[in-house]
């Protein structure tokens, strides 16, 4: 299954260059991350979290996501969940532009509250408290374990762009390279794989870590 979502990932992120030919345009360090966006909305809106909800009702088994009956709980919630953490991260996104720490802030306290929808069935005034509550109380031994997932994704960046910038032919820094050499050449097919297997790992690390809140929210004072 992961090997299968990994090359799912690395296809639908080779679209994106597809979709700018389609659209007629040019090179532009705008334009990428937007045709980027747009190619991986079905990776993060149905089959990552698709990944997550099953992989809670295997290993835990509760009644908000229980093992006999957790597709059919998930056809209900996933699009109300991906609407809550779109606009989560508009939230975040305002909030980092405003001096970081409201982004910082609101992330922090609101993060979990699309999980809790998707895995435990609650509503979204519901699961914005809960994540409120739950993160006030243990905020630091979480934030540790976010910040490591991003340290691994920072580190893992940085060597993909190193080996990029050794495999690809001389560009312009402002434009980057164009639609069509992204779509053809072979090192970008093989890091959008990689990366699809990265972005798998983050995710059910982030599946792990609100396993860890919910014990330690139901564990005694």
């Amino acid at each position: 299954m992961a090997l299968g979502l990994a090359l799912l990932a690395m296809v639908l992120a080779q679209l994106a260059p597809a979709l700018e030919l389609a659209a007629g345009v040019g090179p532009s360090l705008i334009f990428q991350p937007i045709f980027g966006f747009t190619a991986l909305l079905p990776l993060e809106m149905y089959f990552i979290p698709r990944l997550q909800a099953q992989l809670d009702a295997e290993v835990l088994n509760l009644p908000g996501n229980p093992a006999a009956g957790w597709q059919g709980l998930f056809d209900q919630r996933w699009v109300m969940t991906f609407l809550t953490r779109l606009g989560v991260s508009v939230a975040v996104g305002l909030g980092l532009l405003l001096f970081i720490i409201p982004g910082i802030v609101v992330l922090t306290l609101f993060g979990w509250a699309p999980m809790r929808m998707l895995l435990r069935g609650e509503g979204l005034v519901a699961a914005l408290k809960g994540s409120q509550a739950a993160m006030t109380r243990n905020w630091p031994r979480i934030v540790q374990a976010v910040l490591a997932l991003l340290l691994v994704a920072l580190t893992y960046q940085m060597a993909a762009s190193w080996a990029m910038d050794r495999l690809l032919p001389a560009m312009d820094p402002e434009l980057g390279p164009g639609a069509l050499l992204r779509l053809k050449h072979p090192a970008f097919w093989f890091f959008n794989f990689l990366g699809g297997l990265l972005n798998l790992w983050i995710s059910c690390s982030l599946l792990a870590l609100y396993h860890r809140l919910e014990a330690l929210v139901a564990a005694p004072s």
